[in-house]
């Protein structure tokens, strides 16, 4: 039965590692509804139990009713400091993009001495050059992305059968406002709405974005591509714009959580590929334009691979190594993990193919195949193939660590 919230434990775990800290301002990042104000209200939960009183504990919503009409730093300050209490507050501001100079503002609060703050944002200009003039090396940020595979599991049922449970989580994505178990065109609808809304407000409106169809042309273009080595001229080209206006609308959707990039990095030349790959912040909202087509099934498989590494807080890289490529380099205390992602190891042609670009790294650092193959394969020169819910599930990395 599915749950009315999921209890964000590691990103809760995370914030409470700053509590008490009030030089340090604690930001929360990510794409719009993607959790982020649940996860403030859970903190919120978790200060109460530990004793905070009520009256020591400041909350604004600034896209709420209540809170919509402040705008302006000055305002904002006051509204904070009429709802403190005596001795240390806690102050937790949900979309402080909303306020001008809001960076002002949050330096203003360090300063004071009894309040900790925590701040979160759906755009990363949050992390600007502005944000770090104001609160040079005084602030921590915190990314948070759609469900990982266990939350989803958690909320929505961890009974269930787990590969159904996976198809699901590929097809409609993770966002926590998504019900997997309502019909198709109604999760259709709600995917549309939440897309709708991302790109309105954190683009077209922020930014007064007048041709809307062009932009859709970029992201329709984008989503088809996950996975694919692009460039703006690339995207240009395709679509018959602009390469300035694709290279800026480009800039905007990575701003607005909406795609990710991975750098491709060239292991005999030591330097970086001018042309990236990009993956999409969910794979519901990339499928939803594309009408759910699972013919391209292992990038999405490649897409979430992708975002459950840089959800445990990794670097992400694409390696190659002369005519090879590796799907993903991270970088551990312990050195590197490559992975490869397929959907099957069974085809002959395809595993010579994926464990040929392993081979092709020339070090002893653990190398993974990720498929979606239920039977698992040995293979030599200490190549691990492990299954995709296995590994999703593996959030501790257990797996790597015992390789």
């Amino acid at each position: 039965m599915r749950k009315e919230t999921v209890l964000r434990r590691d990103l809760l775990a995370l914030l409470s590692g700053f509590r008490d800290d009030a030089d340090i301002i604690k930001i929360i990042c990510g794409v719009r509804r993607c959790g982020k104000s649940t996860l403030m209200s859970q903190y919120i939960d978790l200060l109460k139990d530990s004793g905070v009183p009520e009256s020591n504990i400041v909350y604004l919503n600034l896209e709420s009713d209540a809170q919509s009409d402040l705008r302006d730093r000055r305002e904002l300050m006051e509204a904070v400091k009429e709802r403190m209490g005596e001795g240390m507050n806690y102050v937790l501001i949900d979309e402080i993009q909303n306020v001008n100079e809001w960076e002002i503002a949050v330096n203003a609060m360090r300063v004071s001495g009894n309040m900790d703050v925590y701040i979160t944002g759906s755009n990363s200009n949050l992390l600007s050059s502005e944000l770090s003039t104001h609160l040079t090396g005084r602030y921590v940020s915190l990314e948070v992305f759609p469900l990982s595979f266990r939350e989803y599991l958690d909320l929505n049922g961890e009974n269930e059968d787990l590969y159904e449970m996976f198809e699901r989580y590929l097809q409609y994505g993770a966002f926590p406002m998504i019900d997997p178990f309502e019909s198709e065109k109604r999760i259709k609808i709600r995917l549309t709405d939440l897309f709708s809304s991302i790109v309105y407000k954190d683009i077209l409106m922020r930014e007064n974005i007048r041709d809307a169809a062009e932009l859709e042309k970029i992201v329709k273009f984008m989503m088809f591509n996950i996975g694919n080595p692009l460039s703006v001229n690339k995207i240009a080209n395709s679509l018959g714009i602009n390469p300035k206006t694709a290279g800026r609308y480009l800039w905007l959707l990575e701003e607005a959580y909406i795609f990710y990039r991975a750098d491709r990095f060239d292991i005999k030349k030591t330097s970086l590929n001018p042309n990236p790959k990009y993956y999409s912040v969910d794979t519901g909202l990339r499928n939803m334009p594309l009408e759910y087509s699972n013919e391209d099934y292992g990038r999405q498989m490649e897409n979430i691979v992708y975002l459950e590494l840089k959800r445990r807080g990794h670097t992400v890289k694409v390696e190659r190594y002369g005519d090879k490529e590796v799907d993903f380099s991270v970088k551990t205390l312990k050195g590197y993990v490559y992975y490869q992602v397929t959907t099957s190891m069974m085809n002959e042609s395809v595993k010579e193919r994926e464990l040929g670009s392993l081979r092709s790294i020339d070090n002893n650092y653990p190398k993974v195949v990720i498929s979606a193959d239920r039977l698992k394969a040995d293979f030599k020169g200490g190549i691990k193939h492990i299954n995709i819910i296995d590994w999703l599930l593996d959030d501790k990395e257990e797996l790597i660590k015992n390789f």
